[in-house]
């Protein structure tokens, strides 16, 4: 296992670790009652801002492997993600959850594209997209998690 592999999986886990700790938490609080509502735009809004940022590393790759024949689809791709995050920002907070959980699963279904060969494959590397995918589909369920009362 690589160093980078290994500093991922520590971002991944301790970020995951802190977002199910937070939203165990919230949704504890009562469903009606103004420190919900507060909780979970908090959450929209780290969830956005995270998926933004889960976007912008797609671009990071797109630029590393310019020579790669499908890079303008992988930055379109990515921008979208990104435009979506902004647009989260802007819903009502429950609404904001569910799309941004949408949006990650789409995220995961594009990392889990690269395998099959529906985009470029070496456009990152194996163990990376796999635990792209994994990291997306346990925040969507975080985000889901969240807007149930």
């Amino acid at each position: 296992m690589s160093d980078t592999a290994r500093v991922l999986l520590t971002a991944s886990v301790l970020t995951l670790s802190g977002l199910a700790l937070y939203t165990w938490r919230l949704t504890r609080l009562d469903a009606t009652g103004p420190g919900r509502l507060v909780g979970q735009l908090r959450l929209t809004q780290y969830a956005a801002l995270l998926l933004a940022a889960t976007a912008a590393v797609s671009i990071g790759l797109a630029i590393a492997n310019e020579s790669s024949p499908l890079g303008t689809v992988e930055v379109t791709i990515a921008v979208a993600f990104i435009l979506l995050s902004g647009f989260v920002l802007h819903r009502e907070p429950r609404d904001g959850l569910l799309l941004v959980a949408g949006g990650f699963v789409l995220h995961a279904l594009t990392d889990i594209a690269h395998r099959p060969g529906l985009l470029w494959p070496g456009y990152a590397p194996r163990w990376f997209a796999v635990g792209c995918a994994v990291f997306d589909i346990s925040i969507a369920a975080l985000c889901y998690w969240a807007t149930r009362r």
